[in-house]
């Protein structure tokens, strides 16, 4: 007798992941932003910057940082999470797909309510993606 492996747990975890922002992973992606527009909030800073590659893709890409600073890697990793998912609730509609942003988490995500944390992720993006916004550079 063969027993049929049970897919649906896959299915949903490969929901989920479909889901998500793609990420930045390299260093030098990193560093390139530093050079673009920012925006401070309480939770999070925000760093945006035209892509250089001008990507003519569907979606836009976002890197996550929160240093040791901030706390141990239980609370680290706990803001991040916290960030990612309100990128994944926001991004959609504010976003712009030729642009790559980069948050990086304070303390404050930690303990912020949620819906606080979404409107400021609205209004950094709404800040990053006006013309003048400080921290805009002509390179």
């Amino acid at each position: 007798m063969v027993l049929e492996p049970d897919l649906s747990k896959h299915r949903q975890i490969s929901e989920l992941t479909s889901k998500r922002v793609p990420t930045l992973k390299k260093r030098s992606e990193f560093l390139r932003l530093r050079a673009g527009k920012r925006y401070s909030a309480k939770s999070f800073i925000l760093e945006a910057k035209a892509s250089e590659t001008h990507r003519n893709t569907e979606y836009s890409r976002v890197g996550y940082t929160v240093t040791k600073k901030v706390g141990n890697a239980v609370v680290r990793n706990r803001i991040r999470r916290r960030l990612r998912e309100a990128v994944s609730k926001t991004f959609a509609e504010k976003s712009l797909p030729t642009h790559d942003y980069v948050l990086i988490g304070k303390y404050g995500a930690l303990t912020q309510n949620f819906a606080s944390i979404l409107k400021d992720l609205e209004q950094a993006l709404d800040h990053v993606h006006r013309n003048g916004a400080k921290g805009s550079r002509k390179n």
